[in-house]
């Protein structure tokens, strides 16, 4: 599919008028603290939305997830259904927060996906980072049964989510992004429309490929550093006001420092969203040298350290390879908060000893 057939069709993806879109959409009401939320997928996203519109006083009215503990762990007053399609039966916005394509595939479609439950004017709000075109299918197939899906793909670290300080990107109907902002302001710091469905896919991976560059950079820098003698953390503060600065510098650099590597977020999580990258240039016939390079060390990294090491691992590598050590002891109490400022995200630190 070309990239003009690729607009082309999620331009036109519900097959209605745009007078009877803009119909649709009108009959939608703003979202509201009465609006019963369900949450399909009650791992590290549902769970932490889930909490977010508790504690901001919204009703979140049931949630299921394959894995019963997962379901009961959810806030208090929150009934654990028995499939995907008893939650949105009982809700009016449902959210889902999957790992893979092929769980929000299994969640969405069969008797008791969510697809089946969808009626008119229910709104599902996706934020797994999955494949667009699989979205604009599932797209079609609510707008013919009156429902919405907007996407809703995130970025800035689960420990952000926690704080309501991520970034979550929207695509779908304009209208009905307006009328879910309610919901979304209660969990994320900045929520950006970026146009139709689709769309809003397209700036996550690609932020996540662009991220991945950034790591392995990283990594190599800071060897570079460690082995010229230089003080770690001063050369991290003076790459910090220098043209070399980035969100993965500030926030990376310190995971590496304490040990962590990120593991709220997993090597086979990370290499799936650069396959899904990778796919998308290769459909569009985009050359990506550094970004199927940056694939390539991801995937030999995962191979090395496990499905589950925690996606800031290329610098591990490294690290054993020479013998070398980048821990840093003034940051194994380090956190961080994000804001936007002037339309940019910006990193403030806690707790550097």
């Amino acid at each position: 599919m070309s990239a003009m057939a690729f607009l082309a069709r999620a331009g036109m993806l519900s097959g209605l008028r745009a007078a009877e879109r803009l119909q649709l959409a009108r009959a939608i009401a703003t979202a509201s603290k009465a609006t019963k939320v369900g949450v399909v997928g009650c791992g590290n996203v549902g769970n932490a939305v889930a909490n977010n519109l508790s504690r901001k006083g919204f009703t979140v009215a049931a949630a299921f997830d394959t894995d019963e503990s997962r379901a009961g762990a959810m806030p208090s007053g929150v009934a654990v259904a028995r499939s995907p399609r008893e939650v949105v039966e009982m809700c009016d916005v449902i959210v889902t927060g999957l790992p893979r394509p092929p769980n929000v595939k299994a969640a969405a479609e069969g008797p008791d996906g969510i697809l089946a439950g969808l009626s008119k004017d229910k709104v599902w709000i996706d934020h797994s980072t999955t494949d667009y075109e699989q979205t604009l299918a599932f797209g079609e197939e609510a707008a013919k049964r009156g429902g919405h899906v907007l996407e809703a793909p995130i970025t800035g670290g689960l420990e952000a989510l926690k704080k309501g300080q991520m970034v979550v990107h929207v695509g779908g109907d304009k209208q009905v992004a307006d009328a879910m902002r309610p919901i979304l302001d209660a969990s994320y710091n900045e929520v950006f429309y970026v146009g139709e469905i689709g769309s809003a896919m397209m700036v996550k991976v690609v932020s996540n490929m662009l991220a991945c560059v950034h790591i392995i950079a990283m990594g190599e820098v800071l060897m570079l550093a460690k082995r010229s003698g230089l003080n770690l953390k001063t050369f991290w503060d003076a790459i910090r006001v220098s043209a070399g600065n980035s969100f993965v510098w500030e926030t990376g650099a310190p995971l590496i420092f304490n040990g962590q590597y990120d593991p709220g977020f997993t090597m086979a999580l990370q290499n799936k969203d650069l396959q899904l990258g990778y796919d998308m240039a290769r459909k569009f016939e985009v050359p990506m040298d550094m970004h199927q390079l940056a694939l390539s060390i991801y995937r030999r990294t995962q191979y090395q350290l496990g499905d589950e090491a925690g996606c800031y691992s290329p610098p591990k590598t490294y690290e054993l390879a020479l013998g070398e050590s980048l821990q840093v002891q003034d940051f194994k109490d380090w956190t961080y908060d994000n804001e936007i400022y002037k339309g940019s995200l910006v990193v403030s630190h806690n707790n550097i000893g």
